[in-house]
């Protein structure tokens, strides 16, 4: 079972890294809203201490 597993694992994050090799601009974008979103987390976190 461990080695389907494993098999699995390795062809999920194959077609995870085609997809952001082809898609840099979306990746990119991604990256730009979770690191946002974060920063305005913690911001309304020091706001409320």
């Amino acid at each position: 079972m461990d080695e389907i597993e494993e098999m699995a694992r390795k062809l999920r994050n194959e077609k995870a890294k085609k997809w952001r090799d082809n898609n840099k601009e979306k990746v990119k974008e991604i990256n730009k809203r979770y690191w946002l979103n974060k920063a305005k987390k913690e911001l309304d976190k020091t706001r409320q201490n």
